[in-house]
């Protein structure tokens, strides 16, 4: 009688089918979502062309916020970053382009350029964004929390000065706790911020116009 002998991989090749059948090698994720923010304008804008030109230069974004995972406050210390949520590209990116297309749709300069634009600009407008995060510490009344400071210069003999700033926050009150309710909390806090902020710097522009 013949004795038969097999190998350890010659046993694991055998019961392979088997095994893969008892077995689920499935494994479910949740499936990440990506997210812009939008602060576009409702209807028409009455013009106040000033003839001048603006750059927007990049914002600068606070290092706790530079991430595109979406942050939430849990407490008065505690922040939690989302690794399912994200932001499609860095929220400094999004902002600085959203903040460009509202004063360009604003009518308060004749060109809303970037600094890599030819033109020379009359005014510069720079960015600081410290907070952007979801406020969860009252359960009950979460909020969106959005905060900018504001620089806008204007060359004066051959130099730029600084003729307005402000820094604006702005906490919107949610519907929900989803992730989609914070980035329209969020859009509005922008959206509400801008029109401020536009207010705030015609009457700027105003006043250098009625000292020229």
């Amino acid at each position: 009688m013949k004795k038969l002998f097999f190998t350890l991989p010659a046993v694991i090749f055998v019961l392979f089918p088997f095994l893969t059948g008892c077995l689920n090698l499935e494994r479910s994720y949740p499936e990440k979502k990506y997210f812009v923010l939008d602060a576009s304008r409702d209807g028409e804008v009455e013009s106040f062309q000033t003839g001048a030109t603006l750059a927007v230069r990049r914002f600068q974004i606070s290092p706790q916020f530079e991430g595109k995972s979406l942050i939430y406050r849990l407490s008065d210390s505690s922040y939690e970053s989302d690794f399912y949520n994200e932001f499609f590209v860095p929220p400094v990116s999004l902002l600085t382009e959203e903040v460009h297309q509202w004063i360009r749709g604003s009518g308060l300069f004749q060109h809303t350029v970037d600094p890599s634009s030819y033109l020379e600009p009359s005014y510069i407008l720079e960015g600081s964004i410290t907070a952007l995060y979801g406020d969860y510490r009252e359960s009950t009344t979460p909020k969106a929390v959005l905060e900018i400071h504001f620089f806008l210069l204007h060359q004066v003999s051959e130099s730029y000065k600084i003729i307005f700033q402000k820094q604006y926050r702005s906490e919107e009150l949610l519907n929900g706790n989803t992730p989609d309710d914070l980035v329209k909390g969020w859009n509005n806090a922008l959206k509400n911020m801008l029109t401020a902020f536009e207010n705030d710097v015609r009457a700027a522009i105003t006043s250098i116009g009625n000292r020229g």
